[in-house]
């Protein structure tokens, strides 16, 4: 019968179910599913504390529901009541009497009365159950009536379990008929005691037999067992509470019980599939959906899955369940990864159904319905996700319904309404299935609108990154600041999954872009776009390259301006992308601007740039910034004032930070030298704030000749920037770099020099590519040497000590080992020379028309373009650089540039303040020694440092117009406290002196003496020898200078000399003693040295070698010269007074004990003798010197000691012309006896036809021997001995006589030079054409003025050198100057004839150009000189004079001073490679133009001299007039007068009568004839102090121990 409505269990609503499944679900993920050991048996596990399932009301089971109160519904109130009364009495009619079984059951039937007690009833059916399973026994239905009562009665407990034992038994019975069937199973159904569930199924099982007979109650099953089921999980559910509670316990009963009915559904629904209506299965449904949602248990998930599954298979699902069984099943597959293939199983089984392609249908219908934001069933699009993503993989296989990919991407479209990052996750996930597998991407490439997809990417992106912690903002986190690992510790691996997902999926659409169409292609890229920052960096490179192509980031393109700043902050500013993708960034969006700034409105174009230049703070890619800065640089070069105010702002703010570690800084050392990309950087921009400073260098170049608005604002920038400590170093060098070459000419006008001028002072600090220190000199394992500073010997000094004075500056050689234990490793240099560009752009050479360095008052007007840099700020900065000792790297620039910027005095022409507080400074620096030392790494030293300030105190001299007297005394002060100081600035200070005594002769002059005492006590330092001697040469020819010297003055500078020769001689000594071998090499010479390099096996070498070897040679021979000009310089009476000591210092004893006296020391000693009494020996023969009155003239030579004495003598009256021919010149003199007649008493004088022949006007009376025996001949008698003195040689009247006596008057009485002058005009570099100047500016033609005294070719008796005197082939005129040593032609260019048209003018000048060993160069060209200009085997040194400001040739002209007077140059010896650097102008000198002719003149002559000796230094000598004509004399005296023999009875050297005089480089010739000087020179010399006449308590403490160890040799002790 039909069931009461009442009593049929109510199907809960679809919220509640859903509310309660969400619940379940979520316990599931956040408590702690309990896996049962096996499906059958029950888990010893505590239950999760669950609401219990409110029991619900189903009106469409209402009439299958069993009658009766019960648990399974069980109505209220009296009626209910009433109505099971009624149905048990109707019941009992049925049943009749119970037939069969023993005796005793009648009993039995009896005591199961109600009437009797409960005990008793308990009793009877404990007897009778096993009489039932013994005994056959029918209508057992009466018997089951008596004891029903008991059925659910709860006191005693075993009464209950006593009913359901009988109940059990008499279900087993065999046989029953339908209507106990029916009985029983109401009996079952009707139970109402909740925990006697157990007992009722067990009962329900032996009635079906398992499920598998359900005669006579079939309609009543499925509701049976759906409450059953409910009832069952309420129990197991509240048992598994109360386990947990007490947090131990046995194994539940509940959930076995739990188990045994959902297995008991199974199999009732398998063997009676066909009794289940659609009403049934829903209600099953949606009571096992109801317990998926609320358990704990996976246990309990699995069974419900079991459940779908067979009600799937075995029974159709309604309409109304399939999308809530859809739901709980996806849900299910998607958390519970141990029930996915079970879960799987079902969902196929009801794909493959006929409801499979509804179920997909209903699946997007799950997507698409409007999402819950916030209750429970936002979680079930996530398994709707899941099984259509698996769906999609399956595509159609298996015969699994086909998921249509639009319908799809719509529906997920939908689902993301509500913003879920789990779901957006796992919607992600199936995007990147789609894409990534092949079959499914060919899928979607047929999909013509990919909007859906590229809105569900970009959904999902965004999202992402807006959750706090996502995976994106922590994997850049951890990828920028801290550890990846701390990074991901913050996200869930769903989180990370999909950001993995999103990656995958923007990876595989950009490789998707060769096959899609224009519009996919179009979509792809949007999405691109939007997630610029999300993309790869080949995809990034292809958004850009796409956009550009397409020309999206143009104003064609309505969002061009939001597409540029999308570009710019999404994929631009993240700074690890590749340097490649964002230098393409920027590049392109260059091209954007440079559209943009020609088509579209001002505010376009500005907004254009400034979300470029916005960029430039915070880069720190330096290939990159450098890139934005050239942005910078061409943006302002084309801006307004205004707009380049802001770029210069943008520019300079990051310079304004403190500058972060730089790689090329000390404490990021280690890493430049481990990373090569980072080395490469560094070499090539250097740290990012020197990629700034060199575009403000950048723009300063541009815009000098453009505005003076820009020059200001960037000059102040530039001094901001060389001045800021939080600067990068290399910037601020970039910086010293521009500002330093900033140069101003002659009308004061600012240009930017292109090239640098301090390379030759940046050797001394080792900056240049020769002198530097490499890396593998240092060793940096070599033990710490704890020995005391001063006792190192530093390898330079180790080096000076045999090398010559230039040589000083190569510090490319080994370094001791005594110097690694204060070296630590060294840092790479900021700046070398040759280094690279010094400039970023190359500087116009035109000077700028709005800058000035001055601006004189009256032009200063409002309206007036010009505009004056304050250079004095620049100058008080470098004041303060220098006293604050910055980096070395910055300090060491300042020292090497200052001096050559210096040399502008125009630059300078309003901060005459500042440079005289300079000139204080370093004054004080020096003085005090207060200046910056090396750091140990660089192996230089203090010394080093004092060379480069007193380079920049000797440009400082040009300046002294504006100094004090006091000032200018202070300033010779310094130089004269630097000479002996340091060793190594002794140089610098004598060159620096040697300019003071032409720029501040009443300075050098009021501390004369000092510098000469202080020279005389450095004479043991080799390396300056050349220096002093030069110094004393050029000083000897300012007798202004010197004219109040005493005789100690004098004798201090003679002993100078002596010293240096001595030097000489003893190195030659060794010399020849180690070149006395079999080998053939040749001796040096005590004259000179001379070498024979033949021998030698590296040519290299050789050259190094006698670069130093032949400097002796010079030396020897400025000593000569020094002991020259300065006798000369000796007042007149006090000549005669020094010959005797003077000459006996010139004689020296060798090592054999012999005494020696040079071919230089015979030529000094005759010049002496020569000019002791005589200031005018310039003599000239009389070719008239007597009348034909006076008769025939006779001519006899004789040769007396080392002269020649020539006598022509009239006959009649003894007119006499006499010519003594010496070494050092021919003197002229007349002779005129004065003959009268003979007494009228005196008898004829001859007789006979002597007497007639007397009476003629031929007949010879008086013979030049008469006039020779008057003057000439001894006066003294013989000796006891008989012998007589040794008489002159008279020289044979024959032809080889008169020959050697005219090639010796051939041979000049002075040393002769040719020096070139080359005058180079304006812009001028071409040899052709500077040769071909025809004139020179005016201060050129007022120089050579000063050099010498205009002089005649044709006919000039002078040595010209090699112009021509005959024809005026090389000009009319030239330029010559000579004193009582040397003379000098000039060969001037501009002097010559010029013919333009053809090409004998350039052959003839370079003629004698190319062969004269010096040449000076007027560089009026404003550019550089090079050497090479006038290539030439011949051309060893080059002295350019420079004006120190550049102009015109017409603003010469203009100029108000004219010939440059008052106008300062610089002098600069340039020499050619490899030839010794020893001039005193090798660095720049300022000379006025007043001194600059007789400075050029010293320097000329000393080079010429130099060369000379360098010209000969291979197997030959260079020999100076005087010792050349002292040859020929020696020549004439070898052949005609015989040589002496030595007596026989004394053979020993040190006889005066057995010992010759030896000489240097030729025999000594017999003496006999000689005169009393040269029989002198013949005797042993005794040797004495030289320097006797130094009175004690002097300062002159060198000279005395010189003359002390002179006098030891002397000795021979």
């Amino acid at each position: 019968m039909s069931p009461s409505s009442s009593n049929v269990p109510q199907t809960p609503d679809r919220q509640s179910s859903t509310n309660a499944l969400l619940g379940a679900f979520r316990t599931l993920t956040g408590g702690r599913i309990k896996n049962p050991s096996s499906p059958s048996t029950s888990a010893t596990l505590t239950p999760a504390q669950t609401p219990s399932l409110r029991s619900v009301d189903r009106a469409a089971s209402a009439a299958s529901a069993p009658p009766g109160r019960g648990i399974f519904g069980v109505g209220d109130g009296l009626s209910q009541c009433s109505e099971s009364c009624h149905e048990a009495d109707k019941e009992k009619d049925v049943a009749g009497e119970v037939l069969g079984g023993p005796v005793e059951l009648a009993s039995l039937l009896e005591q199961l009365d109600i009437a009797n007690p409960t005990y008793d009833r308990i009793l009877a059916i404990k007897k009778i159950c096993p009489i039932l399973k013994d005994y056959p026994v029918d209508n057992v239905s009466a018997l089951w009536i008596a004891a029903s009562d008991l059925l659910d009665q709860e006191d005693p407990p075993e009464a209950s379990e006593a009913a359901y034992s009988l109940l059990t038994s008499c279900v087993e019975l065999p046989d029953l008929s339908p209507m106990e069937r029916h009985i029983f199973f109401k009996a079952i159904s009707s139970g109402r005691s909740p925990k006697n569930c157990d007992l009722r199924l067990q009962a329900m099982l032996e009635l079906t037999i398992g499920g598998r007979n359900v005669e006579a109650f079939e309609p009543l099953v499925a509701p049976f067992v759906t409450k059953s089921l409910d009832t069952c999980f309420k129990l197991a559910r509240e048992a598994r509470r109360t386990r947990k509670q007490k947090r131990a316990g046995p194994t539940l009963k509940e959930d076995e019980t739990l188990s045994r009915m959902f297995q008991y559904i199974v199999d009732i629904t398998k063997f009676n599939s066909k009794v289940f209506k659609e009403e049934d299965v829903d209600l099953l449904l949606t009571q096992t959906m109801a317990i998926c949602k609320e358990t704990t248990q996976e246990s309990d998930i699995d069974q419900a899955i079991r459940i779908f599954d067979t009600l799937i298979t075995y029974t159709h699902i309604p309409v109304q369940s399939l999308k809530p069984c859809l739901e709980v099943l996806c849900d299910v597959h998607r958390q519970l990864t141990n029930l996915q293939d079970p879960t799987w199983s079902s969902l196929s089984n009801l794909f493959k159904s006929h409801v499979g392609q509804a179920s997909v249908t209903a699946l997007l219908g799950i997507l698409r319905d409007a999402p819950n934001p916030l209750g429970r069933r936002r979680n079930i699009p996530r398994g709707v996700v899941h099984v259509l993503q698996k769906l999609l993989l399956y595509n159609g296989a298996d015969s699994l319904p086909k998921v249509p990919v639009s319908l799809l991407l719509s529906s997920l479209k939908v689902s993301l309404a509500v913003n879920y990052p789990k779901h957006d996750a796992d919607v992600v996930g199936l995007i990147a299935t789609i894409v990534t597998d092949t079959t499914l991407t060919q899928l979607l490439l047929k999909e013509t609108d990919w909007s859906d997809l590229v809105s569900i990417v970009d959904t999902c992106a965004h999202r992402e990154e807006m959750e706090p912690g996502s995976a994106s903002s922590s994997t850049i986190e951890a990828t920028s600041n801290v550890d990846p690992s701390l990074g991901s510790g913050t996200q869930s691996a769903e989180e990370s999954k999909a950001y993995d997902d999103l990656s995958r999926i923007l990876t595989r659409l950009d490789s998707l872009c060769e096959q899609t169409d224009f519009v996919q292609k179009a979509s792809i890229m949007e999405l691109f776009m939007r997630l610029a920052h999300r993309i790869s960096n080949p995809a990034a490179e292809g958004l850009v390259r796409y956009y550009a192509e397409e020309r999206l980031l143009h104003p064609s393109n309505e969002t061009w301006l939001e597409a540029c700043r999308t570009l710019l902050a999404k994929a631009f500013k993240d700074q690890k992308r590749p340097r490649p993708l964002r230098l393409l960034i920027v590049q392109t969006l260059r091209d954007t601007y440079n559209t943009v700034e020609g088509i579209c409105t001002g505010v376009q174009i500005s907004q254009c740039a400034q979300m470029i230049l916005d960029n430039i703070a915070d880069e720190k890619d330096v290939a990159v910034l450098h890139e934005l800065v050239d942005f910078a640089v061409n943006v302002a070069d084309r801006a307004s004032d205004e707009v380049f105010e802001d770029v210069v702002a943008l520019l300079k703010a990051p310079l304004e930070q403190p500058a972060p570690q730089s790689p090329n800084s000390h404490p990021n050392l280690a890493a430049y030298w481990a990373s090569p990309a980072i080395r490469r950087d560094v070499e090539t921009f250097g740290t990012p704030h020197n990629v700034l400073a060199s575009a403000l260098v950048r723009l300063f170049t541009r815009t000098l000749n453009q505005s003076a608005m820009k020059c200001r604002v960037l000059y102040d920038t530039l001094l901001l920037v060389a001045g800021s400590e939080s600067c990068d170093t290399d910037a601020r060098i970039t910086a010293l770099k521009l500002l330093f070459r900033l140069r101003s000419d002659s009308n004061y006008a600012m240009i930017v020099n292109p090239s640098s001028e301090g390379e030759s002072i940046a050797a001394v600090l080792c900056r240049t590519t020769e002198t530097a220190i490499h890396q593998d000199k240092i060793d940096d394992h070599v033990p710490i040497d704890t020995s005391k500073p001063e006792e190192h010997i530093s390898w330079r000094d180790k080096k000076d000590l045999n090398n010559s004075p230039h040589s000083s500056l190569t510090r490319n050689s080994a370094r001791p080992a005594n110097l690694t234990g204060r070296i630590s490793r060294p840092v790479p240099p900021l700046w070398m020379y040759p280094g690279p560009k010094g400039l970023p752009e190359e500087p116009s050479r035109t000077a700028s028309r709005y800058t000035f360095s001055y601006v004189e008052p009256t032009d200063e007007q409002e309206t007036s373009p010009r505009s004056e840099l304050k250079i004095a700020l620049w100058l008080e900065l470098l004041i303060s650089l220098l006293q604050k000792a910055p980096d070395w790297e910055l300090y060491s620039y300042i020292l090497v540039h200052l001096g050559p910027q210096l040399s502008n005095q125009s630059l300078f022409r309003n901060a005459v303040p500042q440079l005289k507080m300079l000139r204080s400074v370093l004054c004080e620096q020096i003085r005090a020694t207060t200046f910056h030392e090396p750091p140990n790494h660089t192996l230089l030293k203090k010394a080093d440092v004092a060379v480069c300030l007193f380079h920049v105190l000797t440009i400082l001299i040009s300046y002294h117009a504006h100094y004090e007297k006091s000032e200018e005394d202070e300033l010779v002060r310094a130089f004269l406290h630097g000479i002996g100081s340091w060793e190594r600035t002794s140089k610098w200070c004598i060159h620096a002196l040697t300019v003071c005594c032409h720029e501040l002769p009443l300075s050098v002059t009021k501390s004369l003496d000092n510098i000469v005492v202080k020279m005389s006590q450095i004479i043991t330092q080799a390396q300056v020898a050349i220096h002093i001697l030069e110094f004393l040469t050029s000083l000897a020819r300012m007798p202004e200078l010197h004219k109040h010297f005493r005789e100690d003055d004098y004798r201090t500078i003679f002993g100078v000399s002596f010293r240096y020769l001595q030097y000489v001689r003893h190195k030659n000594e060794d010399m020849v003693a180690s070149s006395s071998s079999p080998s053939g090499q040749k001796a040096l010479r005590h004259s000179g040295a001379s070498r024979d390099f033949s021998h030698a096996s590296n040519p290299k070498a050789v050259t190094n070698k006698s670069t130093t070897d032949d400097l002796p040679q010079y030396v020897y021979a400025l000593a000569f010269h020094v002991i020259t000009f300065w006798f000369m310089a000796l007042k007149l009476p006090e000549r005669h007074q020094q010959i005797k000591w003077i000459t006996q210092n010139l004689v020296y004893q060798n090592k054999a004990g012999h005494n020696i006296i040079e071919e230089q020391s015979q030529v000094i000693i005759d010049l002496m003798q020569m000019v002791a009494y005589s200031d005018r020996d310039e003599t000239s023969p009389n070719p008239d010197f007597a009348k034909p009155s006076d008769g025939d003239i006779l001519e006899k030579t004789w040769l007396v000691g080392h002269s020649l004495l020539t006598l022509e003598t009239a006959g009649r009256t003894g007119v006499t012309q006499m010519t003594s021919r010496r070494p050092c010149g021919t003197r002229y003199s007349s002779i005129r006896p004065l003959v009268t007649q003979l007494p009228q008493h005196h008898i004829p004088i001859a007789s006979g036809e002597t007497s007639e022949a007397f009476l003629e006007s031929s007949y010879p009376s008086i013979l030049p021997d008469d006039i020779y025996q008057s003057y000439f001949g001894p006066l003294n008698f013989p000796s006891a001995l008989g012998v007589l003195p040794e008489p002159p040689t008279c020289l044979p009247e024959d032809d080889m006589s008169r020959r050697a006596i005219a090639t010796f008057d051939r041979s000049p009485t002075v040393d002769g030079h040719k020096i070139g002058v080359i005058y180079i005009g304006e812009g001028q570099t071409d040899e052709r054409e500077i040769l071909l100047n025809v004139m020179g500016s005016s201060d050129y033609t007022a120089f050579l003025g000063d050099l010498g005294t205009l002089m005649r070719l044709k006919g000039a008796k002078f040595n010209t050198g090699g112009l021509d005197t005959r024809y005026d082939s090389d000009g009319e005129f030239t330029i010559a100057w000579r004193d009582r040593v040397m003379e000098i032609c000039y060969h001037i260019t501009t002097m010559m004839p010029t013919n333009l048209e053809g090409n004998e003018t350039y052959a003839n000048k370079k003629r004698h150009i190319g062969n004269d060993f010096v040449n000076i160069i007027f560089n009026d060209s404003g550019l550089p000189y090079d050497f090479d200009t006038f290539p030439s085997a011949f051309n060893y040194v080059h002295i350019v004079v420079t004006p120190e400001a550049r102009a015109s040739f017409i603003e010469r002209r203009l100029d108000l001073d004219p010939d440059g007077r008052t106008r300062y140059y610089k002098v600069q010896v340039i020499p050619k490679p490899g030839f010794p650097e020893i001039s005193p102008a090798a660095e720049s000198k300022m000379i006025s133009g007043k001194h600059l002719a007789a400075y050029c003149r010293l320097i000329a002559i000393n080079a010429s001299v130099f060369s000379q000796v360098w010209f000969e230094r291979e197997g030959g000598e260079s020999v100076s007039s005087w010792r050349h004509r002292l040859r020929q004399i020696v020549r004439l005296r070898e052949r005609y007068i015989p040589k002496p023999v030595p007596p026989k009875n004394d053979d020993s050297p040190s006889s005066p009568s057995g010992e010759m005089n030896r000489f240097s480089s030729t025999p000594v010739p017999s003496s006999r004839g000689s005169n009393m000087s040269m029989r002198e020179s013949k005797i042993t010399v005794k040797r004495s102090s030289n320097f006797t006449h130094v009175s004690e308590g002097t300062s002159r403490s060198s000279i005395a121990s010189g003359a002390a160890e002179m006098e030891r040799q002397g000795s021979g002790t």
